[in-house]
């Protein structure tokens, strides 16, 4: 969110007057949660003459039929090519990414909460999003565990493209986002006949990780008592599925290398190759492109590698999955029967999700234990419920149209911050007094990984 000192603002909104220029097409608001999201469209688009939020408002304005909304709640414009919120005198007030205001300009990805509505604004595709039910599944995916809405839609997209080529597939992404997921997705997309045989090349030692991959013949070396496949020729006519192939040691790499090229393999203590035939699918959280530069992997084998790449957003910039993946994680830990309050789903998107969809399944399953009936605020894991209470119970005056806190960090400044908080986005942005979606923009420009700063 920026606010801004220029009250114009404030008057184009009162009077429903657009300001000059028009704002770029697709611009909308996807819904994130509603107590009753069956009864409200998932996303919706920002006319030209603004929109009106609330329970009963007028006509061509979004209806939102809840207890928590008031009759006319807030008012969106758009002014220039900016939009901006203005509330309404509403009884519950109007929050943007947490703050409580009477009028504030938005920013892509700024979050807006209407009572217990939580809405994200987009500025593109908001047609494509109204296409993914919020509470539903989307149309038929490649493997069922797979879910989400328009992004992870994308990615369906390219996992089904994928699958009808021949080059190998790398799959990028923060820890936690699903990117085995997304391999066994392109197995099923492919109808290979053969396996899916996958390998942590980060939780095999060095030593032992060629013989895992290519396999030995009996006397190889002292303990080979008879011969063994390994997992390439084990996912012949399937798939070979490397993750975290940025820790494959170089020896490995030169192999794999070599494997990628001729199609074939050989195993310790043999000198025949054996033809394969796999799709190759590696998976990484690190900057390949950096260690390349670093020589710390090889330059010819990213090149082979990266033949079609397919990068997973992390959770915190897809938020509009929350919803789903909780109770599809609830009715895997069998708590399907619990009902979800909307604390405990307000909770749960007030959160950036550091590990992100691990992590949220970790703490839907930690809430199932402790449940007893229902799921609310009690149950959400301690740092969440603290800060998520803090932020709704919080009595402050809504902030008027004032101007931003001035200032961006150094790329510098900013990595001394994360190094002193651990990588913990919130604790920056509150010392820097910015929304955490401003730390997170930063961090993009400058390039910089939060793994890098996390124990």
């Amino acid at each position: 969110m920026s606010n801004d000192p220029n009250q114009d603002t404030t008057t184009d909104l009162l009077l429903g007057v657009s300001g000059p220029g028009t704002a770029a097409e697709g611009d909308g608001l996807v819904v994130l949660y509603a107590p009753g999201p069956s009864e409200i469209p998932s996303a919706i688009a920002i006319p030209a003459a603004g929109l009106v939020l609330g329970r009963d408002p007028p006509a061509g304005g979004l209806c939102l039929p809840f207890s928590s909304v008031s009759r006319s709640h807030a008012k969106l414009g758009r002014v220039g090519r900016e939009i901006a919120v203005l509330d309404l005198e509403s009884r519950n007030g109007t929050h943007v990414n947490s703050r409580n205001v009477t009028s504030a300009s938005l920013e892509a990805g700024d979050e807006l909460r209407v009572g217990e509505v939580l809405l994200k604004l987009v500025r593109s595709d908001i047609e494509r999003y109204a296409e993914f039910p919020l509470a539903g599944l989307v149309p038929p995916w490649p493997t069922e565990r797979l879910r989400g809405g328009y992004l992870m839609g994308k990615i369906r997209e390219q996992v089904v493209k994928a699958a009808t080529g021949a080059q190998p597939v790398l799959v990028t992404g923060e820890t936690g986002t699903g990117k085995e997921l997304v391999a066994e997705a392109f197995h099923h997309a492919s109808r290979r006949s053969g396996k899916l045989c996958a390998v942590n090349c980060a939780a095999i030692p060095a030593s032992l990780l060629e013989s895992e991959l290519f396999g030995y013949t009996k006397g190889a070396f002292t303990g080979a008592d008879a011969n063994r496949l390994g997992l390439v020729r084990s996912a012949n006519q399937g798939t070979l599925f490397l993750d975290e192939i940025g820790d494959l040691p170089l020896e490995a790499q030169a192999k794999l290398l070599r494997l990628l090229e001729t199609r074939e393999v050989t195993p310790l203590g043999s000198h025949k190759s054996e033809p394969v035939d796999v799709r190759v699918v590696c998976a990484t959280h690190q900057d390949l492109p950096s260690m390349v530069r670093t020589q710390k992997f090889r330059a010819d084998l990213y090149a082979r590698i990266a033949g079609y790449v397919i990068h997973l957003p992390p959770l915190r910039e897809r938020k509009e999955d929350i919803y789903q993946l909780t109770r599809f994680f609830l009715e895997s830990a069998g708590g399907s029967a619990l009902e979800l309050r909307p604390g405990f789903v307000l909770g749960l998107l007030s959160h950036d999700w550091p590990f992100n969809v691990r992590e949220l399944l970790s703490a839907v399953q930690r809430a199932v234990t402790l449940a007893d009936g229902a799921l609310d605020v009690a149950q959400l894991p301690t740092e969440i419920a603290a800060r998520f209470e803090t932020s709704s119970e919080s009595t402050a005056e809504p902030d008027a149209v004032r101007a931003a806190p001035a200032g961006t960090p150094t790329e510098a400044q900013l990595r001394d911050l994360l190094a002193r908080h651990a990588g913990n986005v919130a604790a920056v942005a509150r010392e820097l007094d910015k929304d955490r979606t401003q730390i997170h923009r930063w961090l993009k420009r400058y390039g910089i990984s939060l793994d890098d700063f996390r124990p």
